[in-house]
């Protein structure tokens, strides 16, 4: 007749148990407690997302004083469409290129990530030689400060180099746009090879080459203040 009341007691005693655990201020059975690890990588990620770009524009102008040098040396420049066909008429030194794809991060406070151009791009023409130089596939390595492009169909070729815009000053966070106004420099050895190819000695490293206006349509659906850690600091 023992056994009932034994069996009784020990039901009592695991219920009371399971209660205790599951009271206030208790901690949660380790099996029903949440890791943490998903919120530890949302936080380390705040400041450091790739934002999609999707689409915009940019305006390459050539400096008066670059214009008129290359113009008294004969040389002219005309804009190239997305078929690769160099315009018939000569450009007074402005063209405009759109902008197909790329990202945006903050990259140390200043705009990082990549913008890639259309297939459009400009024409140098060596008037008295007809030699020409088509510049091409322009990529923009916005973590380097480097503008990238193919001359005359050849290898990839980094053209210039640019200061870094702080992202703070550059994303419009309402009209979700990166915009950029910065001057390119020559380097070194897209010199030489522009040189080479016109058949004229007019580029010198460290030069100036192009001003660069960009607006990058950035992905409307993205929290870029949090994205992008404008003003938004991690814990």
């Amino acid at each position: 007749m023992r056994a009932r009341p034994l069996a009784t007691a020990v039901v009592l005693a695991l219920t009371t148990a399971l209660l205790a655990a599951a009271a206030p201020g208790r901690p949660a059975p380790t099996a029903l407690t949440p890791s943490g690890d998903r919120a530890t990588a949302t936080a380390r990620l705040a400041g450091n997302t790739e934002v999609p770009v999707k689409g915009g524009s940019a305006r390459f102008d050539a400096p008066p004083k670059t214009l008129a040098a290359l113009k008294a040396r004969g040389v002219a420049i005309a804009e190239i469409d997305t078929q690769g066909q160099i315009s018939p008429h000569y450009s007074t030194g402005s063209i405009d290129l759109g902008i197909k794809s790329g990202t945006v991060t903050n990259s140390g406070g200043k705009v990082g990530g990549e913008l890639r151009f259309t297939r459009a791009g400009i024409a140098l023409i060596n008037i008295r030689t007809k030699k020409v130089v088509k510049v091409t596939g322009f990529v923009g390595d916005l973590s380097q400060g480097t503008l990238d492009a193919v001359l005359n169909r050849g290898a990839k070729t980094t053209l210039g180099t640019f200061t870094r815009p702080r992202t703070t000053s550059s994303i419009d966070t309402e009209a979700a746009v990166l915009r950029m106004d910065t001057d390119l420099t020559v380097t070194a050895t897209a010199a030489a090879r522009l040189n080479a190819a016109l058949g004229t000695p007019f580029f010198t490293a460290g030069g100036p080459l192009l001003r660069i206006r960009i607006d990058a349509a950035l992905d409307p659906s993205v929290d870029l203040g949090t994205a992008l850690n404008l003003g938004h600091h991690v814990p």
